[in-house]
């Protein structure tokens, strides 16, 4: 009676169907994640690659040898002095 429930479609018939939905419903939340603003916060943008602060463009130029310790400590040190805008 139930033999033949799935109308002859056979197994690769039910795997594409599968796979066919699978990628709908991805191919629509992306499309929604893309359209939609972000809601990262500066900070977090920044933390994900981003220019960051000061201080922290100081860091990375210092770790790729763009600058030595000396001009290092120096910015480091006008950066502290220096009034916030």
């Amino acid at each position: 009676m139930f033999a033949h429930w799935y109308s002859g479609m056979g197994v690769g018939g039910w795997i594409a169907m599968t796979v066919l939905w699978v990628g709908l419903i991805s191919a629509v939340i992306w499309a929604i994640d893309k359209l939609l603003p972000s809601s990262r916060s500066v900070a977090d943008q920044a933390r994900l690659g981003g220019e960051g602060t000061a201080q922290d463009i100081l860091d990375r130029r210092l770790a790729a040898g763009e600058i030595d310790t000396d001009t290092h400590r120096r910015l480091l040190a006008t950066l502290s002095t220096r009034a916030p805008r």
